[in-house]
């Protein structure tokens, strides 16, 4: 149980036509199904962007006559309880922000109403979506300004479920005793877009809710301990992997089986100075080759010692994305500070 989504969308690109088009949107883009990997399931984005709020893009997911409705959505293991946050920019107010759904796609949905106040509905097969609550009258979405939205919800007890909604740290929902899904525990959550800037998002399986985050990119500056994969296009293997915009084939490392590369990366406190890290988000882009490793384990090294991540399989001719979540230092055992951040080698090892 934990943290399952962490993302920015502040620091990868999108494709159009299969070319590279040079805008960031943490690999989105109108063919990206091919590109997510862990990130998302099943992304529909058309071509619309934001300012982030801390700079860099972030997407504008739309409904309209061109896209459809867009949305980022993901399979999660079956969970009764939630909590999550994300940040809005309302290009106009009104239209679904989140929504859940158990095995036979019924759950709840939170949007906003023309007048800036959550709207709490539910999905029932058969039924349509039937509402059930407002916020109250305390803090609201404008437009054009960026908000903070934290939830937290359990769903699928019958009669007994319960939701609490935060808007920029006022709480303006708090229901409990109701039924938020007939169908069970949740498999599925999605963010559907109608007229909002989406940026750093977390969704975790449990309740124990994350303060509003920024959420920070940073990478590799120079070589770490290991160093054993072949170069392709740079001749040091860092230079391979430190591009802001991927470059695809121009530049790579081939990883074969039992080799390993490691990096040490930017200083986090270059960034910030300050503040409680909720987790280190270790992110590859990789393709599978004929006759080289067929999957990737990602490690980090802290205080000198090795810690290894989940081998992950990597699809061969095919860009994805393979990713490792560490709430704390491994080295510790408790929340990473800014310094060890600063000292941490993240690295990758064929297996």
């Amino acid at each position: 149980m934990g943290l399952i989504i962490a993302d920015g969308f502040n620091d990868r690109y999108w494709l159009t036509n299969g070319d590279v088009y040079g805008d960031y949107y943490d690999g989105w883009g109108l063919y990206d199904a091919l590109y997510l990997g862990n990130d998302w399931d099943n992304p529909d984005f058309g071509g619309s962007r934001e300012l982030g709020r801390y700079g860099g893009w972030c997407p504008h997911l739309l409904d309209n006559d061109t896209w459809g409705l867009q949305y980022l959505e993901k399979t999660v293991s079956s969970s009764n309880t939630f909590c999550g946050g994300i940040a809005l920019q309302g290009i106009n107010v009104g239209g679904q922000f989140f929504s859940a759904a158990s095995a036979t796609k019924s759950g709840p949905i939170l949007e906003f109403d023309d007048g800036g106040r959550i709207e709490l509905t539910r999905s029932r097969v058969g039924s349509g979506n039937e509402y059930l609550a407002w916020s109250d009258a305390g803090a609201r979405l404008t437009v054009w300004g960026w908000h903070y939205i934290i939830f937290q919800f359990s769903a699928g007890n019958v009669g007994s479920d319960w939701i609490k909604v935060w808007i920029d740290g006022e709480l303006v929902m708090d229901i409990s005793g109701t039924t938020l899904n007939y169908g069970g525990a949740i498999t599925e959550v999605a963010f559907p877009g109608t007229v909002y800037g989406f940026d750093d998002i977390w969704l975790r399986n449990d309740t124990n809710i994350i303060d509003e985050p920024q959420i920070l990119a940073i990478f590799p500056n120079a070589a770490g301990t290991d160093s054993a994969c072949t170069p392709v296009g740079e001749a040091t293997n860092y230079l391979n992997v430190d591009e802001f915009e991927q470059d695809f084939d121009s530049t790579y490392n081939l990883v074969a089986t039992a080799e390993k590369d490691s990096f040490n990366m930017d200083a986090i406190t270059a960034q910030i100075s300050s503040g409680v890290v909720h987790a280190l988000v270790a992110r590859f882009f990789v393709k599978g080759d004929a006759g080289n490793a067929v999957q990737l384990r990602p490690y980090v090294i802290s205080g000198g010692t090795k810690y290894n991540g989940t081998a992950q399989s990597v699809v061969e001719g095919r860009y994805t994305y393979i990713q490792e979540i560490w709430e704390t230092n491994p080295d510790t055992s408790v929340a990473w500070t800014l310094s060890e951040i600063d000292a941490v080698q993240i690295g990758y090892e064929g297996v």
